[in-house]
């Protein structure tokens, strides 16, 4: 790739007078839990409520409903969020942990920064961004694994990782060497 300017966008937003526009399909900033124990990751599937879309993934406001009934009828998801504007990668770690597991008391490594940039489904042709933030945490334990915004959470080793549909997180989970 050429390193010319006029070639490349680089990732700099702002007030269009000084600033190029965000990607043409948008830019998704996200963070991601990755909870082991005894050599199984948790994973869960949602369940429709408020609360994904007030708090955690506002973006499924907008998805067609057939898009919306396949992520709560079988998509699997690690314990994940989009980041709030300004905020750090470590609060929106926290807000999944306290918010979304009901855990207060954990430790974690990283984070491991990983981009993702693909041709949009809603917009054919335009590219779409994805920066994600993946944790990997340690001394967490959910102290109830029913949960009502949760239909679904369970640890699972790699074998039953591998069955489950991960929708738009497929290529995440391989990078992460889960699936």
């Amino acid at each position: 790739m050429s390193s010319d300017s006029a070639m490349n966008r680089y990732a700099r937003y702002g007030p269009s007078d000084r600033y190029p526009s965000p990607p043409p399909a948008g830019m998704c900033i996200s963070v991601f839990a990755v909870i082991r124990k005894d050599h199984k990751v948790l994973v869960g599937i949602p369940r429709p409520h408020k609360f994904w879309t007030s708090r955690w993934i506002p973006q499924w406001l907008i998805y067609p409903k057939e898009e919306l009934n396949k992520v709560y009828d079988k998509q699997s998801r690690l314990p994940s969020c989009y980041l709030l504007e300004g905020e750090h990668p470590d609060h929106a770690l926290d807000r999944v942990m306290r918010e979304q597991l009901g855990i207060n008391q954990f430790s974690h490594s990283g984070p491991q920064v990983m981009s993702y940039n693909s041709i949009s489904d809603w917009y054919p042709g335009e590219s779409h961004w994805d920066l994600v933030f993946v944790y990997a945490v340690e001394k967490a334990r959910p102290r109830k694994m029913k949960l009502p915004w949760w239909k679904e959470l369970v640890f699972l080793d790699r074998r039953d990782l591998r069955e489950r549909d991960f929708g738009w997180n497929e290529d995440l989970m391989k990078d992460l060497d889960l699936k």
